[in-house]
């Protein structure tokens, strides 16, 4: 169990919050570490306490608008000592079937709530011959919709488990009582058929079943046909889009942030920035950019073709084809090759903060410093110029000066020996020589970066402890 789960359950317990873990709870310890979310119910008289707890652990909420439901809300922990994300899944009101629609309310929250037992984890959970009539009755609605009928039987095995481990310790006499105090149109025999029907029935019994459920629940269906219908085909259109080409999923709440890690080479930029994708990418909309090396824009590409071509054709001895460039360079060409480069990155800039400023989160591989003839950064001091040449340094600067700055940054040190050991031993196609390695070391360390919070981190130690020293530092700025 995650140390947040436990926290989490024992901060509720303490402030005797009405809740409980209200459905799949054969998994529910896999859940609290993680391997799924936690789904809560919570009592309507507790939600504002409720919302007050999870802040204080530091949950954070999340959404996307494209995929909502009223009464239903997704938030967002992370774990310190695994160094993973926990996710809620929050009910105020019980709202089920099919998982685009969502359109069946069981209005009895309340007498849920009042009938529970306790879970090992200390997690109350429903009594289990209310949880059991529940998942039937979800399992069937979802047989009901041809998309959702093929997820779930997808998921045959663990829809038979889980009707095993309710079946054991739901007393029958009380399975009755409760169709009869909230599902009175549902006779005892009927219910246990669905049983019988999703353990042995056809793939037409159990649509036809479902059909049948759906039609039974109608008293608790909020939604009219048409709404439903709409909801479907809309969202069958979008998750369709938005897997293909949009790649959208949940934005925090709070605001989007602007992550940059950046740093000398050999220093583990890449494979940082990489595992952060991958962290956050799993709930939020995430993009990760390469700073150093930004696409040409129509404006530009004719100059950097043409630049491409001269520096193919310059000897590897020329000032405009040396990545290592001196201040005050005086080639009128390397100098437009600064300005442009300097555009591409600006646009590339401004893209990044139009992005979070939406709410999504961007992780930046590298960043520009404030100082001059040092990589991702100006290369034309205004002082060193005069004339056309004053013009363009100073257009260079305002195009770095408009630049955002980060909600975040890291500063990734290494001793240079290090360094040069670490790009010997990586596998990396053209990778730089020692030589190199140590001349830009030499010239770019202790730089200086304005960020709203810069945190400096020094990756000669066990790398575990960095990405979660690293992780915990952005989580609480998201």
């Amino acid at each position: 169990m995650y140390k947040l789960s436990k926290d989490l359950i024992n901060e509720l317990n303490r402030e005797d919050i009405k809740y409980c873990h209200w459905k799949s709870n054969l998994l529910l310890n896999d859940a609290l570490d993680g391997y799924d979310d936690l789904d809560l119910l919570v009592s309507r008289d507790d939600i504002y306490k409720f919302e007050i707890i999870i802040n204080r652990l530091g949950f954070k909420e999340a959404s996307n608008k494209n995929i909502t439901f009223n009464a239903i809300k997704h938030f967002y922990g992370y774990d310190n000592i695994s160094g993973e994300i926990l996710h809620l899944h929050i009910y105020y009101q019980v709202k089920t079937g099919p998982s685009w629609t969502k359109s069946i309310h069981f209005d009895f929250e309340e007498y849920i709530l009042d009938n529970l037992m306790v879970h090992d984890s200390s997690m109350p959970i429903p009594k289990k011959h209310i949880e059991l009539v529940i998942f039937i009755f979800r399992v069937m609605l979802k047989y009901s919709k041809i998309n959702e009928f093929i997820l779930v039987n997808r998921e045959h095995q663990r829809t038979l488990d889980e009707i095993i481990y309710l079946q054991n310790g739901a007393n029958r006499d009380k399975v009755r009582d409760f169709l009869a105090l909230y599902f009175n149109n549902i006779s005892e025999e009927e219910f246990y058929s669905y049983i019988d029907i999703i353990r042995n029935g056809t793939k037409l019994q159990k649509y036809f079943a479902g059909k049948r459920v759906k039609k039974r629940l109608k008293e608790y269906k909020y939604l009219s046909t048409l709404e439903e219908n709409y909801i479907n085909i809309s969202q069958l259109f979008y998750r369709s889009f938005n897997k293909l080409f949009l790649k959208q999923k949940k934005r925090v709440h709070s605001m989007g942030t602007l992550i940059v890690v950046a740093g000398l080479d050999a220093t583990g930029k890449t494979t940082i920035t990489h595992d952060l994708k991958k962290w956050l990418g799993k709930n939020f909309t995430i993009s990760l950019v390469h700073f150093g090396k930004p696409k040409s824009n129509p404006l530009t590409y004719p100059f950097n073709f043409l630049i491409k071509i001269l520096r193919k054709e310059a000897s590897s001895s020329s000032n405009f084809k040396s990545s290592i460039q001196k201040s005050g360079a005086k080639s009128f060409v390397y100098m437009v090759r600064q300005v442009i480069l300097a555009y591409d990155r600006y646009r590339l800039a401004k893209k990044c903060w139009e992005q979070t400023s939406s709410g999504d989160i961007v992780i930046l591989d590298r960043y520009k410093s404030e100082d001059y003839g040092v990589m991702d950064s100006r290369r034309l001091n205004p002082v060193d110029y005069s004339g056309l040449k004053l013009k363009l340094a100073e257009i260079e600067n305002s195009l770095y000066n408009k630049m955002p700055k980060p909600d975040i940054l890291f500063y990734l040190t290494v001793p240079v020996e290090i360094a040069v050991q670490r790009n010997h031993d990586r596998i990396k196609e053209g990778k730089e020589s020692e030589a190199f390695i140590r001349v830009r070391h030499k010239q770019n360390r202790d730089l200086t970066y304005i960020s709203n919070q810069t945190h400096i981190i020094d990756t000669n130690q066990p790398y575990e402890s960095e990405i979660r020293d690293i992780k915990s530092k952005i989580w609480k700025v998201l």
